[in-house]
């Protein structure tokens, strides 16, 4: 407990040039803990272990900080990389408010998002023009899809050999090359290591079952489909680090050119590095040998991602010469919770040595509950959070429910609903991959060059919406005609074969293009705005009776608005295509229902840690090690409650979590939650089996 932890030593002097830079430095490090600081100014390359709640943003800005005032990087020699845009934003804040606005590093952002500006500067190095099309997944897919339908791929077979590719086929496929192109395949490689495998599992015949057609069909259409994103000039995100990184590494003289513009690179979550970036970051770091990762071994979540424990315990290796420090004091919990949360990942005998501890009160034990079935687990949830309110004076926003999977879900929304609190599941479509703002931009995407067969994909996601009589088979004459003449998708309109109705209707879509197009001194915004207006989408929308026509049209105004920041359509596209995938989490003063992955790096006051039963938490098809760090992420959570909850019969009989056992008695509190005593439903098993 925080009683028993020796404090650190204090932190060494920090040395810093004269004037403004030196004296804000020196403001910044003495709100820094000893442990921060003597990580932030720890010369040459380095690794932080920060626990959960330990500031690992704050130590890293303040490593890019400390490089920027005491070192004399130049802020445009600083690479400052984070896996989210917030947490990049979050730093160019911290980092201005600190030193000013013109100490900040123009290279921070996401792997891909500064993966696309290098390969904006140098497209040729994937095979494509300047002016090249982003894709997200959702579109990637689509490409995808013509591409198996075009090469008449048997797809009632596995494509990867893998477990469920026989559901979702294409899916499959899409994560198969996904995963190629995290290893930095290119398809010819690709290719070969199927071929390797195959042999090996010849000579091995016991080592269990592969799926030569599976393997060597999707190697083939990993092959087909990179053909099809360079004609089309666009790249997927796999393409954003796959092409420059295996140029820097094919190519000495590139790769010494790009590693020679930066005097530092910091890398935020280190741990979620998977093949690709960890071999961009190492190329980028050799020209100054200065790296600065900070990271936690305990909450690597993201295995299916591509995401490697053994990266983060290697670094030493990848970096020669590398320290390791840790920064243990938590700021978030209190005493019971991290002694709870230590306790279970304890239990993980490769990780790095790291107890986290606090100066707060011991507070509350950890509540364990346990209830016969999933309802009656639920519904005593939601009394639970309405009890709190009343007597306590919680606010909606400080309590989070947390699940291990999304098909967990539907019986708390339900309770919820019932006791009228407010509540949002977050997770939910994001506002970038929603329907109506994928379909506005490209609109724009075709307003911007027309005559681009670049723009077929977007030609093809629009045409007919709202409908302009341009179905199948008109569609299949368009993209013929197209081909014969080589000209885009758009231009073909124009002279196809087309049935009456279906050219007047791809005439008029074309021309309100057109028209856009042609007046190039009108604002993004505007060019949005006359672009739904011209091609029928806001008529159809407001003449339409589906019950979300209006938060559509609402969604296209703020889209409209979020317009008027971007100089260019590229740079919206660019960035809507980077954004897509990443939902908001704001909950507005409601409830949170979240699996325990999407709260990672996320506190709240309260939490319900719903569904601790073994073959949920642990998963039964999970990776042990993983399970138990989704359990201390889920504890770690907490602020100042933590309750778990679990059921007796779900899906059939249901025992208590295994890691509910290594929690010690001293820190828990088995009993029943304050309304489920009252309720009928609600009312608890014996406590003998809470344990």
């Amino acid at each position: 407990m925080s009683e028993a932890r020796a404090l650190p030593l204090p932190p060494p002097a920090v040395t810093a040039a004269e004037g403004p830079a030196g004296s804000a430095l020196a403001r910044l490090f003495a709100a820094l803990t000893p442990a921060q600081a003597r990580a932030a100014a720890h010369p040459g390359p380095v690794l932080v272990l920060a626990g959960a709640g330990t500031g690992k943003t704050t130590t890293l800005t303040a490593a890019a900080a400390h490089r920027l005032a005491a070192r004399g990087v130049p802020p445009t020699r600083l690479l400052c990389v984070t896996f989210t845009n917030k947490a990049a934003a979050e730093m160019r804040a911290r980092l201005a408010a600190a030193l000013g606005e013109r100490a900040m590093p123009p290279w921070t952002g996401t792997f891909h998002g500064l993966a696309a500006r290098q390969l904006r500067a140098d497209p040729e190095v994937a095979g494509l023009r300047p002016g090249f099309d982003i894709l997200d997944a959702e579109d990637g897919r689509r490409v995808l899809k013509r591409v198996v339908k075009a090469a008449k791929a048997e797809m009632a077979v596995p494509l990867d050999g893998g477990a469920g590719a026989g559901r979702d086929p294409l899916g499959a496929l899409a994560d198969r090359i996904s995963r190629w192109k995290d290893a930095l395949a290119s398809p010819e490689e690709a290719a070969a290591g199927v071929e390797a495998s195959l042999a090996r599992a010849a000579a091995h015949p016991g080592g269990g079952w592969v799926d030569p057609v599976g393997l060597r069909a999707a190697a083939r259409l990993y092959a087909t489909y990179q053909r099809a994103l360079r004609e089309a000039n666009a790249a997927d995100f796999g393409d954003l680090l796959l092409w420059p990184t295996r140029a820097m590494l094919r190519d000495p003289r590139f790769g010494a050119r790009w590693a020679g513009r930066f005097g530092a690179v910091l890398v935020d979550e280190y741990q979620d590095v998977n093949g690709a970036q960890l071999a961009w970051t190492r190329v980028l770091a050799a020209g100054c040998g200065d790296v600065f990762a900070v990271g936690d071994e305990d909450q690597l979540l993201y295995g299916f991602r591509g995401s490697d424990i053994a990266r983060i315990r290697r670094f030493a290796r990848d970096f020669p010469g590398a320290a390791v420090l840790t920064v243990e004091e938590n700021f978030r919990s209190t005493g019971h919770i991290l002694a709870a949360a230590n306790a279970v990942i304890a239990r993980d005998a490769e990780r790095h040595p790291k107890t986290l501890w606090t100066r707060k009160a011991d507070g509350d034990p950890v509540e364990v509950v346990a209830f016969r079935d999933a309802e009656a687990e639920a519904e005593s949830v939601a009394r639970e959070i309405v009890r709190r309110r009343a007597a306590e004076g919680v606010a909606w926003d400080e309590v989070a429910v947390l699940y291990r999977s999304n098909s967990l879900s539907r019986p708390y929304e339900e309770a919820l609903t019932r006791a009228r609190v407010p509540h949002v599941l977050v997770g939910d479509v994001g506002f970038w991959t929603r329907s109506e703002v994928k379909d506005a931009l490209a609109l724009l995407r075709l307003a911007e060059a027309p005559d681009d067969p670049g723009g077929d994909e977007a030609f093809r996601r629009v045409a007919n919406t709202p409908p302009r009589g341009l179905g199948g088979a008109a569609m299949a004459e368009i993209e013929a005609h197209a081909a014969w003449r080589g000209v885009s998708l758009l231009a073909a309109v124009e002279t196809a074969a087309l049935a009456p109705r279906a050219r007047a209707g791809a005439l008029g879509f074309a021309d309100a293009v057109r028209g856009v197009a042609a007046d190039r001194a009108l604002t993004v915004a505007d060019r949005l705005s006359l672009l739904l207006e011209r091609g029928g989408y806001r008529g159809a929308l407001r003449a339409s009776r589906a019950e979300d026509a209006e938060a559509r049209l609402e969604n296209l105004g703020e889209l409209v608005a979020l317009a008027q920041g971007f100089h260019s359509p590229r740079e919206l596209l660019d960035h809507a295509a980077l954004a897509a995938g990443a939902p908001g989490e704001d909950g507005g003063g409601r409830v949170r229902l979240m699996t325990i992955h999407r709260a990672k790096g996320l506190e709240f006051g309260h939490v319900f840690l719903v569904a601790w039963e073994e073959g949920v938490l642990p998963s039964a098809y999970g990776d042990p090690d993983e399970e138990r760090r989704l359990a201390y992420v889920a504890l770690t959570r907490g602020m100042r409650r933590v309750t778990v909850t679990r059921a007796a019969f779900r899906r059939g009989p249901a025992r208590p979590s295994p890691f509910l056992a290594d929690i010690p008695e001293a820190h828990l509190r088995a009993g029943w939650l304050h309304a489920a005593a009252a309720g009928r439903r609600g009312a608890p098993v014996p406590e003998e089996a809470e344990r």
